[in-house]
């Protein structure tokens, strides 16, 4: 059985160092966060973004933890996995080779 709380730890090492997530930070800081912004907006940012973030997580383990999905995923895995590594290998090979 799974550990709950390795898995929680590993979860959170996993989100902490995602530049995607650092990124996403920035895009959000930069526009909620104005010149001579509040500091209670800042506060509202970051709170907002927490339960935003802490209420689709769940939704996500709800959603992708029920047997049907389960089966659908176990069905659909290689085709996903191919798909989404086609992609990302087409778009870094793109950045590669970009001449700018």
């Amino acid at each position: 059985m799974f550990d709950l709380n390795t898995l929680s730890r590993d979860q959170l090492i996993t989100s902490d160092t995602s530049p995607k997530a650092a990124l996403a930070w920035i895009a959000i800081i930069s526009l909620g966060l104005v010149p001579g912004a509040p500091l209670w907006v800042a506060g509202a940012i970051v709170c907002g973004t927490f339960i935003l973030s802490v209420v689709i997580h769940f939704l996500y383990a709800l959603a992708f933890s029920t047997p049907a999905m389960v089966r659908i995923y176990g069905r659909a895995r290689r085709a996903i996995q191919g798909t989404l590594g086609t992609f990302f290998g087409l778009a870094g090979l793109r950045l590669l080779t970009d001449q700018e």
